[in-house]
């Protein structure tokens, strides 16, 4: 776990609230990277986070607060909130607003087993699908709602384009459960653009075992693109975690529906732990582009090794 270093704060003096906590958490990354999305040269890596996780509670059991991503905070003029997140929970489930997933990825979940690399390079090829979906189409200001209950999770969200009455829904739903030897999950989203007519429905469904493997599938139908394509895509990912080591692959296929072109690809990433907060991380893609405007990503491989450091 991180060592999280914390400020508290007495910060309000005013009758019926309480006081409020400042946690300041960060991240650092140094290595190499290379490949083709680094335009077949090796470069240097570095990386510096800095996060401020702020929250209270009201007498009447209110909770609020906000997160901050200092490396890329800003909100301009409402047309975007990069690194801003801020929330209201409570009995009734939590709203959030800003910088935050919109219910269709935040019910999904596209990389079962994932260790994380320095520059996210096992990523970087034309098969991974991120479960985004829309979101950021309209600048990224979102307000999501979710409620959960009993393993139980349902949520939904709404960007609006700025200037205009066009807007992006979604709504999802999840279900985690526990047995003997683990846990298994399945999630359902749907999301549409009032403004182009594009629409995606997704669908994972994944197993954690107590012996340290976790695996999982990804389906999707729809345009992802918002360019008029429809697609369909198809994914598995696992990881398996022993002792110090984590190793987590992926591969993933888009189709374009009608042309029969395809994207796809695969990433691997690996790492160890050295403790004390620091990894030595090390990670691979690989991916071919069949089709104009299908899928995401890159063509070609990419590559990094690394270690982070977590604060």
């Amino acid at each position: 776990m991180k060592k999280v270093l914390f400020a508290t704060t007495a910060l309000v003096a005013t009758a019926g609230v309480a006081a409020a906590d400042v946690a300041i958490t960060g991240e650092a990354e140094m290595g190499i990277v290379g490949g083709d999305r680094y335009g077949d040269e090796t470069e240097f890596w570095t990386s510096v986070d800095v996060f401020f996780t702020m929250s209270g509670e009201t007498d009447g059991g209110l909770q609020f607060g906000a997160k901050v991503d200092l490396d890329e905070a800003d909100n301009i003029n409402g047309d975007g909130s990069d690194g801003v997140e801020v929330f209201l929970t409570g009995d009734f489930g939590g709203i959030y607003m800003g910088d935050t997933d919109g219910a269709y990825d935040r019910v999904l979940t596209e990389n079962y087993g994932n260790p994380g690399s320095i520059d996210d390079s096992e990523t970087l090829h034309a098969g991974y699908n991120n479960g985004a979906g829309l979101d950021g189409d309209y600048g990224g200001e979102i307000m999501r709602y979710e409620y959960s209950i009993s393993g139980f999770r349902v949520a939904g969200s709404l960007e609006l384009e700025n200037g205009d009455d066009d807007y992006i829904w979604a709504l999802g739903a999840s279900y985690t459960f526990d047995f003997s030897g683990g846990s298994a999950d399945v999630a359902l989203a749907y999301q549409e653009d009032t403004g182009t007519n594009a629409e995606l429905i997704g669908f994972t469904a994944g197993v954690t075992l107590d012996g340290g493997f976790t695996g999982g599938i990804m389906y999707q139908e729809g345009d992802s693109n918002n360019g008029g394509v429809d697609e369909t895509f198809m994914g598995i990912s696992a990881g398996y975690t022993f002792d110090a080591i984590s190793i987590g692959v992926n591969y993933g296929i888009y189709e374009e529906d009608g042309s029969g072109d395809e994207n796809d690809g695969f990433g691997i990433a690996a790492t160890y732990d050295l403790g004390g907060g620091a990894e030595i991380r090390a990670a691979y893609a690989n991916g071919d582009v069949g089709g104009a405007g299908a899928g995401t990503g890159n063509d070609g491989d990419a590559w990094s090794l690394g270690v982070r450091m977590s604060f």
